[in-house]
């Protein structure tokens, strides 16, 4: 026994040895993030201005502002927690992997965490693959030119992103999705970089079947609004396509000069409720071309063409232009400004006449930043929407 524990011992530990270091890293992070924003609304037909955090997830603001008050604690771009590693493989493979709540740190009554990112990742080289819940291709393409803010900034890219169905409206982050990369991505600085992506089963629009009309004791139909009342019925996905949309996005950089391009089509494959209700389910497009310039470390510039097709007949087309730049004139302090507009051929919908945004960030510490937000969209007769937001952010 007393010659072989020491061989046993040996064998162990060269076991122990080589596990370990086929183990994945391991980094949690995270931040802390607070805000006192202001907000105010006077359109009357939808706005791109999102009060507290909404440009993270419009829909699940946690704690959201109104136009009702005077001010209140807002999330920002949502306080968060997350881990992330990698792998080292055979044949110069590198697995990865990422996951990334957004944490609700403000009201008690809502979820506490919420998905924000969660895939896993293979690269080799110039060559990566990322399956999950993952950054839009089309925002590291297009949005990466001129929104330089946390949370506002982005009036006329959402005016063009909130037309396309699912999760790739709005076009911050995509629930499912498959994605090819050459290169960095979008937002790196290789020289050449390239990625396309499918959209799994990310359409969400519905058609209620089955639904009765409400009628008067005298049998007529209750109409509000020019629509008759019903009631029952079901809710019935109007797509059955399992690839639901594609993104492709692509850039070049030239010193420091940027060029870029993205585009994202809806794909629909009609379910047989939309068929029986004889719908035609559009399949709207968005694209943008946009450039960047690095001047040096303290000035670059950025612009963006943003167009959208909605795919439902006459006048269904809109675009934008947006223009950027950021200035650090010290070390710890970073300013960014912008102006937009935008318009659409149906003179019904919204016109973005000005978008004017920015904001100042100053590095308190190694881990502490104070912050600074502003956007105003102007949609002329349809009103005018602002937002103001002061926030701290503590990250760990």
């Amino acid at each position: 026994m007393s010659y072989k524990t020491p061989l046993a011992i040996a064998v162990a530990a060269a076991a122990l040895s080589s596990t370990a270091a086929a183990v994945p890293s391991v980094n949690f992070y995270g931040f802390v993030d607070i805000g006192l924003e202001t907000y105010s609304d006077s359109t009357s037909n939808g706005t791109d201005v999102y009060p507290n955090g909404g440009s993270d997830d419009p829909n699940n603001s946690s704690n959201r502002n109104t136009d009702d008050r005077q001010f209140a604690l807002a999330n920002g771009v949502q306080s968060r927690l997350g881990v992330m590693g990698e792998e080292e493989l055979d044949d110069g493979w590198v697995g990865s992997y990422r996951i990334e709540a957004r944490i609700n740190v403000l009201d008690d009554g809502g979820a506490f965490a919420r998905t924000r990112l969660g895939w896993f990742g293979l690269s080799k080289g110039e060559h990566s693959i990322k399956v999950g819940a993952q950054w839009s291709p089309y925002f590291e393409y297009s949005a990466w030119n001129t929104h330089r803010s946390e949370v506002q900034g982005v009036g006329s890219y959402f005016y063009i992103t909130s037309l396309m169905p699912g999760s790739v409206g709005f076009g911050y982050r995509n629930d499912s999705t498959i994605n090819y990369t050459y290169g960095g991505g979008g937002f790196s600085d290789s020289p050449f970089t390239a990625t396309i992506a499918l959209h799994i089963a990310e359409d969400d629009r519905e058609i209620t079947v089955g639904a009765q009309p409400l009628e008067t004791e005298s049998g007529e139909a209750i109409v509000v609004d020019g629509e008759p009342l019903t009631q029952g019925g079901k809710k019935e996905l109007v797509n059955d396509s399992g690839i639901t949309a594609v993104t492709v996005g692509t850039a070049a950089t030239f010193g420091g000069l940027t060029l870029n391009a993205s585009a994202i089509q809806s794909v629909v494959i009609e379910s047989d409720a939309a068929k029986d209700a004889d719908l035609d389910v559009a399949e709207p497009m968005i694209y943008s071309l946009g450039a960047k310039y690095v001047v040096n470390d303290q000035l670059d510039f950025g612009f963006a063409y943003r167009g959208a097709d909605r795919d439902t007949g006459d006048d269904d087309f809109r675009h934008s232009s947006t223009i950027a730049l950021t200035y650090k004139p010290v070390s710890k302090l970073v300013l960014n400004f912008g102006y937009a507009n935008g318009k659409d051929e149906d003179k019904t919908e919204r016109q973005l006449d000005n978008n004017y945004f920015g904001s100042a960030y100053y590095q308190l510490s190694g881990e502490r930043l104070a912050g600074f937000e502003f956007e105003e969209a102007d949609y002329g007769s349809d009103g005018k929407t602002q937002a103001f937001l002061f926030s701290l952010r503590q990250s760990f």
